[in-house]
């Protein structure tokens, strides 16, 4: 293309370089940079040409290649609206995209009328191809009439064959006699009408107003080059809507080339139903249909359920999040790398959760309702981060069981939070105005914007799925090594497995919650939202759960927290006490005062103070089925505690790691020899 330009410059004949560039448009697939580099050149050829065709003496020459010349362009034209160049229309910006719009309507124009002025006598010249139809109208005044384009009996994709008052045709636009023979010049009106297809797609409407939608296809008219002609006698414009369903308010609209904008100035609605609306408008250029688009909702129930579970939802993950946070961070024996990958998802994941519950409906406020969709965007993404960063771990502590592990927090950090701020950064300098809808402070979803989330969220899914199943052949590999392995090294597989199988729970709940969402955002159904609000609403509770609740180390952290606390203990014992006696009422002899019961609960069915029920201590049976048992020395003041409240913390003697005693409650005394002083007790419990 740069080529061609130059090629201008240097004198080359403008019907080759039109034809050139029509053959490049065609076969490869343009960028940004060259679409505005190609409607330059169409521009610069009509300048061009003009120039040239001054020095034609032959009127019939002249009008040959101008009309080649036009052929060209026209082609080059419609293959910059092609489906296949759409891509590269995309690789603008919205300005950009309105100005090089702009540039290629302003140029295919010029080289119109270049012909229409070339021509000296009553002449039609039509150029159809696959997105335009241009049609360039010579008429002598004894001959104008009402004119309508496209004709009747066009073909079907331009919509031909209407041009009465009905709206049952299809596109067309009808200029009256009276405003033509005002335009007229040297006893000739020349008229250039085209037809567009897909040019809707590119000039819709700014971000801002993303709720309207051009929802016609573009026709223009024009009397003379560049000319904003007024006219006495409206024009009339039948155009047919592409869409029909959500859609209302119809606005005639036309674009305005100073402003690179659709504006409403001098147009009005004249008739529209559901499939077409008439306009009239008091001068010519590009026009079109602009109409609301109504939103898709959930029916009202549906919606208020909805609300309720994922405020509920993410009030509970808030509560988990903030349990997680603190254990992470309280807990010495806890700091890892791991760890801190765990905290900073919680972190991460708690700070979105409360952006979501306090902004996720400031839609009347545009600038807060843009920021905190571009903060969520990122937080978001950051636990995605820290998602990937948990499976990279797991895999790279596998990776060096046999070896000293290194720490990379450092980089870690880094790459969760710089990599989800470039992506959020470049998104909000593409279409900062993506930020924030009128429904809720998200990502647009209409305009594919909501991808600048859901392609790395994919993106992290599966890169972990890829290093969790690593993970599980290297896990499976290490265990027909295990008899060689050091205790060490048992250990860190075996908290590697542990890890593993909550990543795995992890990264199929996020991956589950993801593909219903997405699903929902296709599909709108209502059960793919229920599902999507649930799982995604419940995810601090799964990593409270995985990460802390089912986590060894993470429980014996708790159990020594609670043992420097006995004023804890006892409070939970209390409650333990107040369960067990309430629960054992109904039990047992079934005669024992409540005092007797409550003590044993510190001294064990036997009398013994322990808390197993099965102590060490002499007893047997007299001929009456009496029991006679021993009193054991009394215990130290520390070593009772209430046993049901301890067993709720796993603090009961034998429940520790392996069956060890815990420390709180060391072995209990040796039984006393026999012959110490014995109580008998009758079957009711009382001595005897």
């Amino acid at each position: 293309l740069t080529n061609l330009d130059s090629r201008i410059t240097e004198g080359d004949t403008i019907i080759s370089i039109a034809n050139d560039l029509c053959s490049v448009t065609e076969s490869k697939t343009l960028y940004g940079g060259d679409m505005m580099t190609t409607t330059k050149i169409i521009k610069k050829m009509a300048t061009k040409m003009s120039a040239d065709i001054a020095t034609f003496p032959d009127p019939r020459q002249r009008e040959a290649i101008v009309t080649e010349l036009l052929h060209g362009v026209v082609k080059t034209s419609s293959n910059l609206l092609d489906s296949s160049q759409l891509a590269s229309w995309r690789d603008l910006t919205h300005k950009e995209q309105m100005r090089v719009a702009t540039s290629l309507l302003v140029g295919l124009e010029e080289n119109s009328f270049l012909l229409a002025e070339t021509v000296i006598r009553e002449k039609t010249v039509t150029h159809s191809v696959k997105n335009i139809l241009l049609s360039v109208r010579v008429l002598e005044l004894r001959n104008v009439g009402a004119e309508v384009f496209p004709a009747p009996g066009t073909v079907d994709q331009w919509g031909g064959g209407g041009g009465g008052s009905s709206v049952g045709g299809g596109n067309w636009i009808r200029l009256e006699r009276e405003a033509l023979m005002e335009n007229s010049e040297g006893g000739l009106v020349r008229l250039v009408l085209v037809a567009f297809d897909r040019l809707e797609e590119i000039l819709q409407v700014e971000a801002p107003n993303a709720t309207r939608l051009i929802n016609s296809k573009v026709i223009s008219a024009s009397l003379g080059k560049g000319r904003h002609i007024q006219l006495s006698d409206p024009v009339t414009i039948c155009l047919r809507h592409i869409r029909t369903d959500n859609v209302t308010n119809p606005v005639c609209v036309f674009w305005d080339y100073t402003m690179s904008s659709w504006s409403e100035e001098g147009c009005r609605v004249e008739s529209t139903n559901l499939t077409h609306t008439i306009c009239k408008c008091d001068h010519l250029t590009n026009f079109a249909i602009l109409m609301d688009v109504q939103a898709t909702y959930l029916p009202p129930n549906h919606a208020r359920a909805l609300q309720v579970i994922t405020y509920i939802g993410c009030i509970i993950s808030v509560v988990c999040l903030i349990l997680a946070i603190i254990t992470f961070q309280l807990f010495r024996g806890l700091k890892s790398d791991r760890t801190t990958i765990h905290k900073n998802l919680c972190v991460c994941l708690l700070v979105a959760e409360v952006l979501f519950l306090a902004g996720i409906g400031q839609t009347d406020q545009a600038i807060l309702c843009g920021v905190v969709a571009g903060l969520l965007h990122f937080f978001f993404l950051c636990a995605f981060a820290w998602m990937f960063l948990e499976g990279f771990q797991l895999y790279v502590m596998l990776i060096e069981v046999f070896e000293a592990e290194k720490s990379r927090i450092r980089w870690y950090y880094l790459f969760a939070y710089g990599a989800p701020l470039i992506i959020v950064a470049i998104s909000c300098f593409i279409d900062p105005y993506s930020y924030g809808t009128d429904r809720y402070c998200w990502l647009r979803a209409d305009n594919f914007f909501i991808f600048s989330f859901v392609g790395p969220v994919i993106a992290v899914i599966l890169a972990n799925l890829v290093f969790l199943s690593m993970a599980i052949y290297m896990m499976c590999r290490h265990a027909n090594a295990s008899v060689s392995m050091k205790s060490k090294e048992h250990s860190r597989l075996a908290s590697a497995r542990a890890w593993l199988r909550g990543a795995i729970v992890l990264v199929f709940l996020l991956g589950l919650t993801w593909t219903f969402g997405l699903l929902y955002l296709n599909e709108e159904s209502v059960f793919m939202a229920y599902i999507f609000t649930v799982l995604n609403s419940l995810q601090g509770l799964f990593i409270f759960v995985f990460h802390c609740v089912q986590n060894e180390k993470v429980q014996k952290e708790y159990r020594k927290m609670l043992r420097r606390q006995p004023w804890l203990v006892k409070c939970l014992g209390c409650v333990g006490e107040a369960s067990v006696s309430t629960s054992g009422s109904g039990s047992g002899s079934g005669s024992g005062s409540g005092k007797e019961r409550r003590s044993s609960l510190y001294t064990g069915s036997n009398g013994n103070p322990s808390s197993h029920t099965h102590t060490h201590s002499h007893a047997h049976a007299d001929a009456h089925g009496t029991s006679v048992g021993t009193h054991p020395l009394p215990p130290a003041p520390h070593q009772v505690y209430p046993a049901a409240g301890l067993e709720l913390w796993g603090l009961r003697r034998g429940s520790g790691p392996r069956g060890r005693h815990s420390p709180l409650h060391p072995s209990p005394p040796p039984a006393p020899p026999a012959q110490h002083s014995q109580v008998r007790y009758n079957n009711m419990g009382s001595a005897s």
